[in-house]
């Protein structure tokens, strides 16, 4: 599903109507419709809730007038505030606002208010309150709304907060919000995902993030080529490996990792148990010989293979000589895992990034010997895979953790082009960057999984699907998908006490989970997102 920038969906709803012929008033009817429909699918009966609508001026006010209309032809007890002088509205919004007006007139249970005690004690006493106030134009910071700051100051515990199309205050490009933006519990997003819903703030602001359908169609959109991506359910299920009946431990792929220190034996562990979690045949760990006693009694299903330490049970550079006799076992290879930041390990992985022929992927502390590497990557001819987190990620491109954050879709895509490599930047709502400059963002995944060894688990669940697929991208994008609907349904028994090894556990039944046929929308106008 394509993700837009607020201007890419203005130039979308302007073909709408040059190349289409769908008047603007249209599509706002249309995406009023879709929050009443979605209103009426998740919290029926209405009858006897008091409902309140903040509308602000612009499109996105229009959009909460009709959304009004609409319901005020359903459930009498109503209450509109528009935060401006209603006279100010153009265009839609003013079409909307009149229609409202010269309607409300035959009810005597609703009101448009503006005097500021009133609205405040309407909105105090609501049971759902829908926030039009500003949409995908809102940048920079907001200088007096005091609807915005009654809703923030909500006093009923009760109410359900529904954004429209975007949470107010939320800049809808990069995910920046202002100090007074308003938390949704829900927030319906029309025609196409905004990028800022799943970027810094939004990730905590959005809620529950669901699509409506306002008329454009969903062939129209796909034509659209924006650059960002969700990856959907629909997408993942197709990229799932097929195994024929007769297949046996070989044609399942191997996957070879290295990695491994004292104290850090764990992480190549959990690795390689996601590796053989998602279905490789075979995983082959090459680890210090100090710590392999600990590997197979700690994992048994994997083989393993000893390589030159120093004392303290780190790689040292001569291990890379073994490495040529391994790599015709492998189809891929995982590299860092609990490898540690002595000299002589990152100068094994040096080596190792020079020479393997195979598909690679760099995680963990051989991430901080590719700098130093870059011209080798640049170089190779089998896909590189790096996966940092936002720490990492600031040493991959010299740069702040804050300012990775700042702009976790522009780096993702600077990284990939600088090392010529799929990159995965992991943290809330994980970014995928392809060296040709798309990116994806992938919507699985959950709080609890902000624990030590979840990123090892993501390495051997890439490693076990490129070593079926041969599909670097293709395993990058489904492995990402599928680890964080993993810590999904690990979160539902476990909450934010689940550690890494629930996340392997559960890779097994994320796998069954999306075999399934992906699931209709009980209304096929709205898609839930996540």
């Amino acid at each position: 599903m394509q993700v837009f920038t607020a201007q890419q969906m203005r130039d979308f709803d302007r073909a709408a109507t040059e190349k289409y012929g769908i008047p603007s008033i249209v599509l706002m009817e249309n995406a009023a419709l879709r929050v009443v429909e979605f209103l009426e699918m998740k919290f029926a009966p209405l009858r006897h809730k008091n409902i309140v609508v903040l509308c602000g001026k612009g499109n996105n006010g229009g959009d909460g007038l009709a959304i009004a209309r609409h319901l005020l032809s359903l459930y009498e007890n109503l209450y509109v505030v528009v935060a401006a002088d209603p006279t100010g509205l153009k265009g839609d919004a003013a079409v909307n606002r009149d229609i409202l007006l010269h309607l409300l007139g035959d009810y005597t249970g609703s009101d448009v208010y503006k005097d500021v005690e009133t609205e405040l004690d309407q909105i105090n006493r609501a049971d759902i309150v829908i926030d039009a106030l500003l949409g995908t134009g809102f940048h920079g910071a907001i200088t007096d709304n005091r609807l915005i700051q009654a809703l923030n100051g909500l006093k009923s515990a009760k109410a359900i907060r529904i954004a429209v199309d975007i949470p107010s205050a939320l800049n809808s490009d990069t995910g920046e919000a202002a100090p007074e933006a308003v938390p949704a519990q829900y927030t319906v997003t029309f025609a196409a995902p905004k990028a800022g819903l799943f970027l810094r703030d939004g990730v905590n602001l959005c809620g529950e993030v669901w699509v409506g359908d306002i008329g454009t169609g969903s062939k129209a959109i796909e034509q659209v080529d924006t650059g960002c991506q969700c990856i959907a359910q629909a997408y993942a299920h197709s990229l799932l490996p097929e195994r024929p009946i007769d297949a046996h431990k070989g044609d399942a792929g191997r996957v070879v990792l290295c990695g491994g220190s004292y104290g850090m034996s764990g992480a190549p562990t959990l690795a390689a148990r996601a590796s053989l979690s998602v279905g490789a045949g075979l995983c082959i760990a090459c680890l210090p010989d100090k710590i392999l006693p600990l590997f197979a009694t700690a994992f048994s299903e994997a083989t393993s293979h000893a390589l030159p330490c120093n004392d303290a049970g780190q790689l040292i550079e001569a291990a890379a000589d073994a490495m040529p006799g391994y790599w015709k076992e492998a189809h891929v290879v995982g590299l860092g895992p609990g490898l540690s930041r002595a000299e002589g390990a990152l100068n094994f992985a040096r080596r190792v990034m020079r020479e393997c022929p195979h598909p690679l992927l760099i995680d963990a502390d051989a991430l901080y010997a590719v700098r130093s590497a870059q011209a080798d990557l640049e170089n190779r001819e089998a896909p590189t895979i790096l996966t940092p987190h936002p720490g990492e990620m600031g040493e991959l491109m010299e740069m702040k953790t804050a300012d990775v954050q700042a702009d976790r879709l522009g780096t993702a895509q600077e990284c990939a082009k600088k090392y010529n490599a799929i990159v995965v930047l992991k943290g809330a709502r994980s970014v995928v960057a392809l060296p040709n400059g798309c990116t994806f963002i992938n919507l699985t995944g959950n709080s609890g999984m902000a624990t030590g060894g979840s990123g090892d688990v993501l390495t051997g669940t890439i490693c076990g699907l490129l070593a079926q697929l041969k599909d670097a991208e293709q395993a990058t994008l489904l492995g990402v998908y599928l680890h964080g609907l993993a810590g999904d349904i690990a979160h539902r028994t476990k909450g934010n006490g689940l550690i890494a090894g629930d996340i392997a556990e559960n890779l097994p039944h994320a796998l069954i989970e999306l075999q399934k046929q992906p699931e209709q929308p009980t209304n096929s106008r709205l898609m839930k997102l996540q």
